[in-house]
Formats: structure tokens, C-alpha cells, sequence
């Protein structure tokens, strides 16, 4: 074992103490070292129980003077069931990059804690500049603390830790940041201009180099019930595909879709999201079919979740409106307003409002239809704005809305900056003009309103 700095377990991380829920009651620390931060937190909330879990013994003894409980485990050997269970938060501030198999602590954690606890979490981000810099100079020399501390074992990026929280059932959210800003040297801004090759705008590359440790608060996903007997609908997946390392990072990887064993067509060249459909559509023989962005990963658990929910909606003979995972639906409490709904996890933030059967629009991340649907994705709207065409044709239909939002955790691992292309706003005309009698169309992103006429 490596030698370690003698104030290394002194520190306290100012950041992931605030993250902590004010009503954390019943708490595990995993790296608890010295019990700095159980301490801290015990002295605002008396009554919380805290349990410290860290491997040195030393460390060990000298929490237990300040924690309710500590307790001296190898966190890699042994096994976390001994511990008490029933935690309603779990803290583990820089740990995970030193476990050789953090998922299997994950899951460990999912079934040692209480029903909606949550996980918050400091790691850090190995895609930052620093190490780059070091990876194009060809000298990944290891230091005794930092990014490139020796005893880290495992990498993280912002895309690859949510994948594991995801995978082990936990709803991630990046709550705070730890920035050591680097792009602004001529060699950041040579790596930021060079992922400009990859479709990476500059925002978006400049935010996640500059990224050095990320504060991630999870929320536990309810997974039980999801390998429990019941009916299953069949669906396929087809993937408009422009690139292939998006493609094969993402939805290629997906446990979700093979755990169903969903078959995925790939549609490369396509000239819209129409196009892409019609020639997916046709290499597939699934009652279902789900058309989704390269970019989206279907963790451990949403295949069955989304097989689960299309069944029950077959179940009740509602098939012909269009399925999604993220929309907007009416604001019972608020005339004239919208509100969000659907489950979906982008690159930074969860976005979590509860399913929905009544959407009047939905993102075009992932959207299934079912064949018996009378719906059609048009052409003249090219790539943008189709799935919420989706929902109003299934209103008119209809006659109110019923456009369905599913309640399963996608993980959208998109690398724009949140600015919509010009091309988004021809398609929002088209969209306009294909609908006269509408004057507004809400989107997720923004109202599309006519032009009034100028006055003379």
C-alpha cells in the first residue's frame, strides 16, 4: 500500500458537506476518515445517527470519538452487508476512484438503504485538461495526490460516472463543482478548437475541461419489481447514426436493450427523422418501435421498466398516441400554463417530474409508436420538432391529448451546449404552417409563437 501524506485524512471537503440534505437523519460515510465531515454535520443536525466506514485503523479510532459508530473495512474484500443498513443518505467523498469495482459497492449500497435515500458523492474528473496535457505529451506520471494520485485505480468522467450510478439504480444530478479553469492557455484553446472534429461546440468542451471534481447527488431508483413475472411488450430500437464513437459509446453499450434483447437497427445517412424511421422500420418485425438519438444510453434495469409500461399501455388499448420520456403536458393548477414531465438524465442535470399520459409535446430523444398508431412522422420537418408533430396529430385524433411519457431513467449523454440550430427554427415554421389553427406550441425548448401581422 502506498504511503499517504500524514494530514491525509484531516481534510474536509467544504463542497460535498453542503450537498448533504439537511434531513439526513441516518447517514453512511464511506472514506469517513478522521470523521471531519460526520463531525461538521452532527453539529448542526444533534440528532442525525452518522456511520463511518474507512479502511485505515487509525483513521478509524479517531472518528470513533466523533461518529456514533465507526467501523474499520476493506472496502474491496469484504462484505457490506454486515453493515446495520436502513441509511437514508449515503457520502462518499472521494472513494469511488479507488475501488477496483466500485459497481459492486453501488449495488451493495441500493440494497443496504432505505427506500428514496440518496447517495452524494465528490469524484474526479479525468477528462480534464491537466491530464490531457499530459496524455499528448506522452508522460502520465502518477503524484501523490490530486488527479493522477497514484492509489486511484479507476477514471471518471461527468458521462462515465453517471453510467455507473445509473447501472447500480441511482438517479445522478451534478449538484456542485470543484473548477480549476485551464482552456484558457493556448494549448487549452488548440484541444478545445480541435473537438470542434468530434461536433463538440466550444461551450461544451471548455465546461467539461475545465471540470476537476464533480459533487453528485443520486436519488435510488425503485428497480424492484422489474425482473418480478408480468407482461412484456416487444419493441426494437432504430439509431440515425452521424457518429460512430457517440453511437458505440452510448446506445451500442446499453445494458437496458440487451437485457430484452431488443434487436437495433443503425440508419446511417439519412436525410431526415422521417427517412431514418421508414427504412428502420422496415428491417424490423417488433409490434413496437423505438426511434432514438445516438447519444442516448438505456442503463441496467430501463429495458425491462420500458417493456413493462408498453404492455400496460397495449393492456388498455392505447396504442396510437406516441410514446416518449420527456415533455411537456397542461397545468391543471395554472390555465394557459405547461408543466414538465417524463424521467431523462442529461450530461449534468436529472429532470424528473412523474409520467404522463396527456403530453402535448415531447423531446426527440427517444419516441416509440406502436403499428397500430394512424400517426406519421413527417418529412417536411426534417430532424427537429417531429415527436411534438407526433402529439399533435395523436390530439387531433383524439380529440384532447394522449401523448404517453414513460417513467424509466434514459441517460441523454449529449454533447451540445443547450443552443438549437437554425434548422430548428425552419422546422418550427413548417410546424406553424402545417398547424394554422394554432397560435402557440409549446416545446421543452420554449414557446413557438406566429408572428402577428404588423399593423398597417
Amino acid at each position: 500500500m502506498n504511503a499517504v501524506p500524514a494530514d491525509y485524512y484531516d481534510g474536509l471537503n467544504v463542497k460535498l458537506l453542503k450537498a448533504i440534505p439537511s434531513d439526513a437523519m441516518r447517514v453512511l460515510e464511506l472514506g469517513c476518515a478522521n470523521g471531519r465531515l460526520g463531525a461538521r454535520y452532527k453539529s448542526v443536525q444533534p440528532t442525525a445517527v452518522w456511520h463511518g466506514v474507512d479502511r485505515s485503523p487509525d483513521a478509524v479510532r479517531t472518528a470513533a470519538g466523533q461518529l456514533d459508530l465507526a467501523t474499520c473495512m476493506d472496502l474491496d474484500a469484504d462484505d457490506l452487508s454486515r453493515l446495520e443498513g436502513g441509511y437514508d443518505t449515503v457520502v462518499i467523498g472521494d472513494l469511488l476512484e479507488h475501488l477496483r469495482d466500485p459497481s459492486r459497492v453501488l449495488d451493495a449500497l441500493y440494497d443496504l438503504t432505505a427506500p428514496g435515500a440518496r447517495i452524494v458523492a465528490c469524484v474526479p474528473n479525468m477528462s480534464h485538461l491537466s491530464v490531457i496535457e499530459r496524455l499528448v505529451a506522452g508522460d502520465v506520471s502518477y503524484d501523490a495526490n490530486g488527479l493522477l494520485d497514484a492509489t486511484h485505480v479507476r477514471f471518471f468522467s461527468p458521462s462515465s460516472l453517471f453510467k455507473l450510478l445509473l447501472d447500480s439504480g441511482w438517479l445522478p444530478h451534478l449538484q456542485d463543482q470543484y473548477v480549476v479553469p485551464a482552456t484558457g492557455t493556448p494549448f487549452g484553446a488548440k484541444i478545445v478548437e480541435a473537438a470542434a472534429a468530434l461536433g463538440i461546440p466550444a461551450p461544451s468542451a471548455a465546461r467539461h475541461l475545465d471540470l476537476y471534481q464533480m459533487i453528485v447527488t443520486c436519488r435510488k431508483w425503485a428497480m424492484d419489481g422489474l425482473l418480478r413475472p408480468g407482461a412484456r411488450a416487444r419493441f426494437g430500437v432504430v439509431v440515425p447514426v452521424s457518429r460512430g464513437w457517440q453511437f458505440q459509446l452510448n446506445l451500442a453499450r446499453s445494458p437496458g436493450l440487451s437485457e430484452v434483447g431488443a434487436p437495433v437497427v443503425c440508419v446511417e445517412g439519412a436525410t431526415s427523422a422521417a427517412d431514418a424511421w421508414r427504412r428502420g422500420v422496415a428491417k424490423l418485425d417488433t409490434p413496437w418501435v423505438l426511434m432514438a438519438h445516438q447519444d442516448v444510453y438505456f442503463p441496467r434495469g430501463t429495458g425491462f421498466a420500458i417493456a413493462a409500461q408498453l404492455a400496460g399501455l397495449e393492456a388498455g388499448g392505447r396504442t396510437r398516441a406516441p410514446v416518449g420520456f420527456a415533455g411537456l403536458v397542461e397545468d391543471p393548477q395554472r390555465a394557459g400554463m405547461q408543466r414538465y414531465a417524463g424521467r431523462v438524465i442529461d450530461r449534468r442535470h436529472l429532470f424528473d417530474h412523474g409520467p404522463a399520459s396527456d403530453a402535448i409535446s415531447m423531446d426527440e430523444l427517444a419516441v416509440a409508436l406502436h403499428r397500430d398508431a394512424r400517426i406519421a412522422i413527417d418529412d417536411a420537418l426534417g430532424w427537429h420538432l417531429w415527436a411534438t408533430d407526433l402529439c399533435l396529430q395523436a390530439e387531433r385524433e383524439a380529440g384532447r391529448p394522449v401523448g404517453e411519457l414513460l417513467e424509466v431513467p434514459l441517460f441523454h449523454n449529449s454533447v451540445g451546449d443547450y443552443v438549437v440550430p437554425p434548422e430548428f427554427h425552419a422546422s418550427a415554421q413548417r410546424l406553424l404552417d402545417k398547424h394554422a389553427d394554432r397560435r402557440v406550441v409549446p416545446t421543452l425548448c420554449g414557446a413557438i409563437q406566429r408572428r402577428e401581422p404588423a399593423l398597417a
